[in-house]
């Protein structure tokens, strides 16, 4: 099927500036072009529309009836792209609209969420969606301005900040250990009800520690094994063993004295947290504002566990 071919926007605005600026001279002038450039749009418009657009003399130009009903739909081309280039203009240099966050559930309840809370608060045209997943998230694929990511990255061609080291340690609520003594040494865990995340070793049978330049693999027969910290840490608080959280999960639990640090001079190796997005030049104006505000507030709150 045979179809017309669009009209030249470049060539509708030439038309447009020419109708409102009533020469070639002062068209070419308003668009920052050569004069013979207008004349050669206007050309081809009429050649295009197979009509007299435009009749000239030595001083003024003058609309025919068709130029006429063509510098309408002009004005409201160039309306149009105006209204685009503030848009997103607008959309670049303002921080508003929607950020999408992708995170873990531990680092959100712990850590992002709140963080998050109050960047809305600062900034109130901006509207934060956190996703929470405990997977690999794609910033790319899934549509995330943001995610977190902890020990890898796994994709060079994202770009990843890091803002902070997670340690892992290990905990039991005080009615545990008001019945079973906690232990002395490492070797004692054996003695006591192990509560494991499924990724240590094969099927969380491994926990591997370190004392200054001392480590120590113990091969361990759990309780309980899981896959998820939050289970871990509800299970430790409600009293039925030992085992590890990672740091900024056990912090504010220490500190209402749910849980205790067990032989606290080991601890599990550090694993680092990153900021991970998809790389942007120039960067939006709500992307920047997200980092500067999100780094350091977590580089301190892991700074200070």
């Amino acid at each position: 099927m045979k179809t017309t071919p669009t009209l030249s926007p470049d060539a509708l605005l030439a038309f447009d500036a020419l109708a409102r600026h009533g020469s070639f001279t002062a068209a070419a002038e308003a668009l920052h072009c050569a004069k013979s450039r207008i004349s050669q749009l206007i050309k081809e418009l009429e050649q295009e529309l197979g009509t007299v657009l435009v009749l000239r003399n030595t001083r003024r130009v003058a609309l025919t009836e068709s130029g006429q009903r063509l510098a309408a739909h002009a004005t409201r081309l160039r309306e149009l792209l105006d209204s685009v280039r503030h848009d997103i203009e607008q959309a670049r240099d303002s921080v508003e609209g929607v950020l999408r966050i992708g995170c873990s559930a531990g680092l959100a309840q712990q850590l992002l969420g709140p963080l998050l809370a109050e960047m809305t608060m600062l900034y109130p045209a901006l509207r934060i969606e956190l996703i929470v997943e405990n997977r690999i998230q794609d910033p790319v694929g899934e549509g995330l301005d943001f995610t977190l990511r902890t020990r890898n990255v796994h994709d060079d061609r994202l770009v990843a900040r890091p803002v902070g080291l997670v340690w892992e340690a290990l905990y039991a609520s005080p009615a545990y250990l008001a019945q079973h003594p906690a232990p002395a040494s490492t070797e004692q865990l054996h003695q006591h009800r192990l509560i494991s995340n499924a990724y240590y070793g094969k099927q969380g049978s491994e926990w591997r520690l370190a004392c200054d330049d001392t480590s120590a693999t113990l091969n361990i027969c759990p309780s309980l094994v899981v896959d998820q910290y939050a289970v871990v840490s509800s299970i430790i608080q409600a009293g039925h063993g030992i085992g590890l959280l990672p740091s900024y999960m056990a912090k504010p639990l220490l500190e209402k004295g749910d849980i205790v640090a067990v032989l606290p001079q080991w601890r599990a190796a550090g694993w680092p947290v990153f900021l991970v997005f998809a790389y942007h030049q120039p960067m939006p104006r709500k992307h920047q504002a997200f980092i500067s505000f999100i780094i350091p507030r977590l580089q301190a709150a892991l700074d200070g566990i």
